[in-house]
């Protein structure tokens, strides 16, 4: 049981994490993640640091283009924005998607990064990490690898700075959140990645160059605002996907997929419908009484929260999953908040 008081102090607390403002009118059960092509895939709840649902999501996979992101992160650790930079002939004659960048040119850090996160250009990918690497780009990968160590990417390996598929170029859907995660602290990163359209700098004869954003999600889907689009033989389609509507940021990664962008709006749409923090929060308090949930006496709420909460179905383990209200970090730091202000209520020491 739970007085008024404290359940105002929950409410109160939670609301600007992130999650439903009003209930519904009927009863809610969450449906189970849709059925993508993806063979990996993992949907994140950021605002709540939560993982709503996963499939394979240890297991590893070719990662393609995505390997960008953190080359970018690199770049802007040692690098400077306005740093010039003149294109090698090596970077040139990269295979796959290209900028168009031609030996001998000079362009910005900055430039270079747009070229390489918007258009997805490998040319742009080699040359910032020749430029990084001190003219080899071996170096370059060595600092990607010890980049993604310290974020705790265990079941990734980078041969290179731009995802051709290599052997030893790997990484996993779990992984490939935690470099997305790391990458909402790179400004630059996240605004070149809502680039739609924009015009790089002219090539040696004059002529202008417009470069598309590869993720034709980006402003086409509600609340879509990065992060990185792949695609090889051997990884088919990859996607790192960000999305924010009202105070929910939802990340979505699928590795292995027939259409990425289908099944990045699928699991996107279903991340919206699942329950948020506050729901998560509530349902401990709901005792089970001949299979049913019944709210503590004291619990005010109101006729249609009680209809929802009580329509959260148990989660079993299995392929896929979802995390416990136990697994919620800003659960666990409510709790001790709680336990300082509320002491006689929820258990303190005093």
């Amino acid at each position: 049981m739970i007085p008024a008081v404290a359940t105002s102090l929950v409410f109160a607390l939670l609301a600007p994490l992130g999650s439903h403002a009003t209930a519904p009118v009927q009863p809610v059960a969450s449906e189970p993640p849709p059925t993508v092509s993806a063979q990996s895939w993992a949907v994140y709840d950021e605002s709540a640091d939560v993982m709503l649902a996963t499939w394979n999501v240890d297991e590893r996979y070719p990662m393609a283009s995505v390997t960008k992101v953190l080359t970018a992160m690199v770049v802007l650790d040692e690098a400077d924005l306005d740093d010039v930079v003149t294109v090698p002939s090596s970077a040139t004659e990269s295979r796959g998607s290209s900028a168009g960048l031609v030996a001998g040119e000079q362009w910005t850090v900055y430039d270079l990064l747009v070229a390489m996160l918007v258009r997805s250009g490998n040319d742009a990918a080699l040359t910032l990490a020749w430029y990084v690497g001190g003219g080899d780009v071996d170096a370059f990968v060595a600092k990607m690898n010890a980049r993604a160590a310290e974020l705790g990417m265990n079941d990734s390996s980078f041969a290179n700075p731009n995802g051709l598929d290599h052997a030893d170029h790997y990484s996993t859907a779990n992984d490939l959140v935690t470099l997305t995660v790391a990458s909402l602290d790179y400004p630059v990163i996240q605004q070149i990645a809502r680039i739609k359209t924009i015009t790089m700098p002219a090539d040696p004869t004059g002529k202008s160059r417009q470069v598309n954003n590869t993720n034709r999600l980006l402003g086409t889907y509600p609340g879509v605002v990065g992060l990185k689009t792949g695609d090889t033989p051997f990884a088919n389609k990859v996607l790192l996907g960000i999305t924010e509507r009202g105070q929910r940021r939802i990340v979505t990664v699928v590795m292995g997929s027939d259409d990425h962008f289908t099944d990045s709006r699928e699991l996107i749409d279903w991340s919206y419908t699942t329950y948020g923090l506050r729901d998560r929060w509530l349902r401990p308090f709901f005792s089970e009484q001949g299979g049913g949930g019944v709210v503590a006496a004291d619990l005010e709420l109101s006729a249609s929260e009680e209809r929802r909460l009580g329509a959260m179905p148990r989660i079993d383990d299995g392929r896929w999953r979802m995390s416990a209200l136990t697994d919620l970090p800003k659960a666990a730091l409510i709790t001790e908040w709680l336990k300082g202000a509320l002491p006689s209520i929820v258990g303190g020491d005093q």
